[in-house]
């Protein structure tokens, strides 16, 4: 094997022969512009490295100059405009005077024992951005011509070149992305490295450096690679799974080899003798057919959350040699049999272990921007997703490949995934190939991923797109794969794979009703599957805000640079939409609590609206993965659900109450009452309530129904009409209880006499504007009087995390507008992230009470409790 082969090695095990000899902590890392060191002499144990920066790896050339306090925190107020090589705007080709257009070094010394000089040892490099040469005790092992690619791992042997029982120096040049010349076309993509689309500003050094983590690996003479269980499960009866395991078994010696290869899953041991020739790689099976305890009765199956548990089964590889282990792998895996399937009217819908399921998620993107990939930002991300009963993320194109943590937790968690392969055609396509090819071996075992979506709103080149699905079928991936996002233009879905992007009204502002009116605009709202979409903007927590920039610069909003920066590239601008419909709807803002609490009623409104649309009309409409879930920075107003401080956001929850599994919700397209159902199984006589309330807080009138609800189904109860007289605004309250008399589920809506009725839209001298034919006035519920609430929190239960009860009560006879919770540091009184809500921002009618449940980390000096809101009067307890 050539030394400078890449060989693939998947995230999705653990090698017992990866080692700590190489330490994380120690590396240091220095301009080549500060240096006339060489490789050679930096690669020897004891080079002088004085005047260099001490980093730990994985890190980005950027993210270690920060943290050597070089450059102030890039993610507060203006800061990142201040470091050398910043550019406004989508760039793809770095400034002539940029500090990061230098190759820059990485060094590290390390010892090895002795005793292991008899094993074999291979050297990895997870990833690094975006070329490298790489040294070793003063020989070169490899050089950028073949260590190129944000998406890919190395492994080179090394076993001759390492000194056993003394000190090791390894030398890291890495070569930048962004030389290449601008492209003459216009294009968001043109390197096989990470990008930011319009999400967030580029990082100055776009992420040079070594971002993910290196390692030597000790082995015997043969080695295992990219352990995989194909799942073949009968659906729908779910009776029995015939699995096959396979795995690469590669001879590291200039010999013939003999070995045993061995297996086991839970119990059921299988093997097979070996015999590979002199440098000879080969994949090597156990098929159920050979191997019957392979086929396995009742499995245990794997469901997306709600509707079933997340069952794990793990397989542990060994290979020896001569009675003695030469190497060994393990893998989780998950059996489910997962599909997608084109309808007759060519939109893309997806099936679980035989079954149906509505889609309802978001388009999730690289969690930071300096690629400080912290695994305690991914689980709240992910956990969020879970908690808000999300059963879909999209990884988006223009972000890193996924990696580990997060399709471990999207498994744990039961959140399927659609992972996209690319923005845009790269010219250098055997490169985009083999990053592709390295993602989907890495990937492969993880029950959560359930598709494969080829480009982002464009098609890849006939080259690319044979590729992909050569690679999905040489693999055995057994996912389903279409090219294109989709267009604006839905009547190209036949071409694009069933599905339709967003719209730039979608993507800045969009009402409540708006995706409810499938029979007046089908182009833009809850019919077949959108890969994109949306609300609009979403306005991030509060106190996320005051985190990412100066109090004097919370407000105004408008012509504030601060501002304008943490929202989107295009600026807040771009969001000049939804101001308006503020102004028109709730009135202008006076100040910034104010603005916070009349955007969040909207975000609220509009998530909820959006995401019970698809509940409303599934089948007909089969799903959304919105625009989009996460950020990768501090972002003020932007396409978020969760924020960067991992913060839930007003239209988090609710998107949470939309998606409640056993639901009771308004239909905006003709005024009814629906109970709706997620689970594959049905409920009978469920008692419905419904309650018409006015401005005052005096119920006008209740009425209740007896229904039932098919597995999977829906049920239309009943129209629900303005009563004559009632004020405007005026308020409808849904409840749904079981037959036991368990409260399932509860919904409050306010509506105007005016309803909102999209129109057309415009440009003003470049500013995107809508015309609506009908706006809803809420106006009055600035009339709202202001209400003190009871409220109190038990001690939390729990070790690393607590769980606390909170009661909050409306003791006023007026109306409890959007109140908002939070758990807040004792001393800061800043709140505490990440907390997991059972509901917030409520809607409380005089008299009414609710006790919720709160789970936040432990932290020494317990939390107080935060209430607001519209017309909430502040009180901290």
């Amino acid at each position: 094997m050539n030394a400078i082969t890449c060989l693939l090695i998947s995230h999705a095990f653990v090698f017992a022969a990866q080692t700590d000899y190489i330490p994380a902590d120690s590396w240091m890392m220095q301009s080549s512009a500060a240096t006339e060191a060489t490789g050679e002499t930096l690669s020897v144990p004891g080079a002088d490295a004085a005047d260099w920066y001490v980093v730990s790896v994985p890190k980005t050339v950027l993210a270690g100059l920060v943290d050597n306090g070089v450059y102030d925190d890039p993610y507060y107020g203006l800061n990142l405009k201040n470091i050398p090589g910043y550019q406004d705007g989508l760039w793809l080709t770095q400034k002539e005077d940029s500090p990061f257009r230098d190759p820059w070094w990485y060094r590290v010394e390390f010892d090895l024992p002795r005793d292991v000089a008899e094993r074999v040892f291979t050297l990895h490099f997870e990833g690094i951005n975006y070329e490298a040469n790489i040294w070793l005790n003063g020989t070169k092992i490899a050089d950028r011509e073949t260590v190129i690619g944000m998406f890919r791992r190395f492994e080179f042997p090394v076993t001759d070149s390492l000194r056993y029982g003394e000190r090791n120096a390894l030398a890291v040049e890495i070569i930048p992305p962004g030389l290449l010349p601008e492209p003459e076309q216009r294009t968001k993509q043109i390197e096989a490295t990470t990008g930011w689309d319009d999400h967030n500003p580029q990082p100055p050094d776009l992420n040079m450096g070594i971002w993910q983590p290196v390692y030597l690996r000790e082995q015997g003479p043969i080695s295992i690679r990219h352990p995989y269980v194909e799942t073949d499960l009968d659906v729908p009866g779910l009776e029995q799974a015939r699995l096959t395991v396979s795995a690469w078994l590669r001879n590291n010696t200039d010999a013939e080899v003999a070995g045993i290869f061995s297996g086991a899953i839970e119990g059921r041991a299988f093997s097979q003798p070996v015999a590979l020739a002199p440098g000879e790689t080969r994949e090597v099976f156990f098929e159920p057919d050979a191997f019957t305890m392979l086929v396995v009765d009742n499995p245990r199956v794997w469901w997306p959350h709600p509707v079933g548990p997340q069952e794990m089964y793990a397989l542990e590889l060994t290979v020896d040699v001569d009675d003695a282990v030469s190497d060994t792998a393990a893998v989780e895996f998950g059996i489910r049999h997962v599909a997608t399937y084109i309808n007759d009217d060519d939109w893309r819908g997806y099936q679980i272990n035989g079954r149906n399921i509505l889609i309802r998620g978001g388009a999730w993107m690289t969690i930071d921007m300096m690629l400080n990939l912290d695994e305690g930002l991914y689980e709240a991300l992910v956990r969020h997703a879970r908690e808000a009963r999300f059963n879909m993320l999209r990884s988006e194109g223009f972000s890193i490949r996924e990696l580990k943590p997060f399709y471990n937790l999207c498994d744990q968690y039961g959140v399927m995934v659609t992972q996209q392969i690319f923005g845009r055609n790269l010219e250098d396509e055997a490169l985009a190939i083999a990053c592709i090819e390295d993602m989907m071996l890495r990937i492969r075992n993880h029950p959560s991923l359930v598709h494969f979506l080829g480009h982002d709103e464009t098609f890849p080149t006939e080259t690319l797109d044979a590729a992909y699905q050569e690679l999905i079928e040489k693999h055995r991936i057994n996912r389903s794969y279409q090219p294109h996002s989709g267009t604006f233009n839905i009547a190209t879905r036949d071409k694009t794979g069933g599905t339709r992007t967003g719209t730039r009204e979608l993507w800045t502002y969009a009402g409540p009703s708006h995706y409810h009116l499938i029979e007046e605009r089908k182009h833009d709202t809850a019919w077949g599957f959108a890969q994109s979409g949306g609300i609009g903007g979403i306005l991030a927590a509060r106190d996320s805000i005051r985190q990412m920039m100066p109090e004097e610069k919370l407000w105004p909003v408008a012509d504030n640079e601060t501002w304008s920066f943490h929202t989107v590239l295009q600026g807040i601008e771009y969001f000049d939409a939804i101001f308006r419909m503020m102004e028109r709807k709730y009135g202008a803002p006076t100040d910034f609590d104010d603005f916070c609490d009349k955007l969040y009623a909207m975000n609220y409104n509009s998530a909820r609206g959006m995401y019970e649309a698809y509940a409303r009309h599934k089948y007909e409409a089969l799903g959304i993965t919105t625009w989009k879930y996460n950020t990768a920075w501090p972002a003020a107003l932007t396409w978020q659900y969760v924020d960067w401080y991992k913060r839930a956001s007003a239209a988090y929850y609710g998107a949470k109450k939309a998606c409640a599994p056993v639901h009771v919700l308004y239909g905006y397209d003709d005024a009814s009452i629906h109970v709706v159902n997620s689970f594959y199984y049905p409920f009978s006589d469920l008692e419905v309530t419904y309650a018409v309330y006015d401005l005052d807080g005096a119920k006008v009138s209740e009425d209740s129904a007896t229904v039932s609800v098919a597995a999977d189904g829906r049920t239309r109860v009943a129209e629900v009409e303005a009563p004559d007289g009632i004020s405007d605004p005026w308020f409808l309250k849904l409840d749904l209880h079981s037959n036991a008399g368990v409260h399932l589920s509860e919904n409050v809506y306010w509506f105007s006499h005016t309803p909102d009725i999209p129109g057309r839209t415009r440009r003003d001298d470049n500013v995107f504007a809508i015309e609506p034919k009908a706006v809803a006035d809420f106006t009055a519920l600035r009339s709202l009087p202001e209400v003190a609430m009871d409220i109190s929190m038990s001690e939390g239960v729990g070790q690393d995390e607590k769980t606390y009860s909170v009661t909050v009560a409306n003791p006023t006879e007026h109306i409890a507008f959007m109140v908002e919770m939070a758990l807040v540091d004792a001393e800061t009184q800043r709140e505490l992230a990440p907390v997991y809500w059972s509901d917030n921002f409520l809607v409380l009618f005089p008299g009414q009470g609710r006790t919720l449940t709160a789970v936040a980390p432990a932290v020494e000096t317990a939390p107080k409790l935060r209430v607001q809101g519209f017309n909430i009067e502040k009180q901290v307890q």
